[in-house]
């Protein structure tokens, strides 16, 4: 019977502990995109605006830190941001923001590269994006986006295949290919 007992109250535990963790995503407020007719995100602070006008890149420093806050208060990212091992790829900084986005979890991916001296792998990266919009990294083709002026790599993870996730995605990538051009 005690035994019954604690794997109850267990059981209890884990349904409460993974239920917190479910709750804890951070979402991208609630705004209607330029050209939407409805809200593209659920369960965020509203937008008084009715469409997004886009930040301009000008108060924002040319560097991984400043593309970071650039995309922040451009509403294409939103949380923590998490520092990634970025010398697989060659780059000289890399961060992550995981979030949702209308019902959907995403992962952007940010790296910064030195031009002036690219070694081997960076090399390799940026070629590859340029040409094939992939790159391979531990044995795996990663799908990427490179800034206009070259310095920067985008990873943009979306499994949601709504109306809402494509024209955010494209609108990311607008953003994040126009930064410091």
């Amino acid at each position: 019977m005690v035994k019954k007992l604690l794997a109850l109250a267990a059981a209890a535990c884990l349904a409460l502990s993974l239920a917190a963790c479910g709750s804890s995503g951070t979402s991208l407020p609630s705004l209607t995109l330029p050209g939407s007719e409805s809200s593209a995100v659920s369960g965020g602070e509203a937008s008084e605006a009715s469409a997004l006008e886009p930040v301009a890149d000008t108060d924002f420093s040319d560097d991984l830190e400043g593309l970071c806050q650039f995309m922040e208060a451009n509403y294409a990212v939103t949380g923590e941001k998490e520092e990634m091992s970025y010398q697989e790829i060659g780059a000289i900084g890399g961060f992550r923001y995981l979030f949702t986005y209308a019902g959907s979890s995403l992962q952007v991916e940010f790296y910064q590269f030195d031009l002036e001296n690219l070694d081997e792998k960076a090399q390799a990266c940026l070629d590859s994006v340029k040409a094939q919009g992939t790159f391979t990294v531990l044995d795996n083709q990663v799908p990427a986006v490179l800034s206009d002026n070259g310095r920067y790599l985008m990873i943009y993870t979306d499994a949601g295949d709504s109306e809402e996730s494509t024209a955010q995605r494209q609108r990311v990538e607008e953003l994040f290919r126009g930064f410091k051009a």
